[in-house]
């Protein structure tokens, strides 16, 4: 693992661990949370994931839901739908890009690049299709985005750090 990625990866588990510690919820309630929605992850794999920072955005969305913390302002709408853990996170990615319409997928990788994370144009636009993007990337993405969607979990300040850290620019 790079150290962009390490960097990256130890704020997506910084964003986890702050609405769980914001909630008061242990892993094993997490788990029991989670597995009344089908997820079969136990205590142990949870920690593991999170510590690792190892998890996709729609592993955020649901623990956000089951913890009932409070989402973005511009994600509620879209959590409060029937659907897909990717579909919510497939809209909430597509809502993001939208409030900077100007910024096109090439003018992203461009961006994403220069924050230590070069991506063919392809692959990007697949995660973005499908909603399956890790939390990392779509933590790199709100900065290429600037985005401060996710003030309530993280520091703005603390991503433009990693932001500089890692920026090959």
């Amino acid at each position: 693992m790079s150290e962009a990625e390490t960097q990256w990866s130890r704020l997506a588990s910084r964003v986890a661990r702050v609405v769980l510690a914001r909630k008061d919820i242990t892993y094993a309630s997490l788990a029991v949370a989670l597995a009344a929605h089908g997820n079969t992850d136990g205590e142990r794999a949870l920690v593991s994931r999170i510590s690792r920072g190892t998890l996709k955005v729609s592993f955020l969305l649901q623990i956000i839901a089951v913890t009932a913390a409070t989402p973005p302002e511009r994600w509620a709408q879209v959590l409060s739908r029937e659907g897909s853990w990717d579909a919510k996170a497939r809209d909430i990615i597509a809502s993001e890009l939208a409030r900077q319409p100007l910024v096109n997928r090439t003018e992203l990788c461009r961006r994403l690049a220069s924050l230590g994370t070069p991506l063919p144009e392809r692959l990007l636009e697949n995660q973005i299709a499908t909603g399956n993007m890790s939390l990392a990337l779509f933590l790199q993405l709100l900065i290429a985005l600037s985005s401060n969607s996710l003030d309530r979990f993280v520091d703005y300040d603390d991503l433009i750090e990693a932001a500089k850290a890692t920026s090959s620019d």
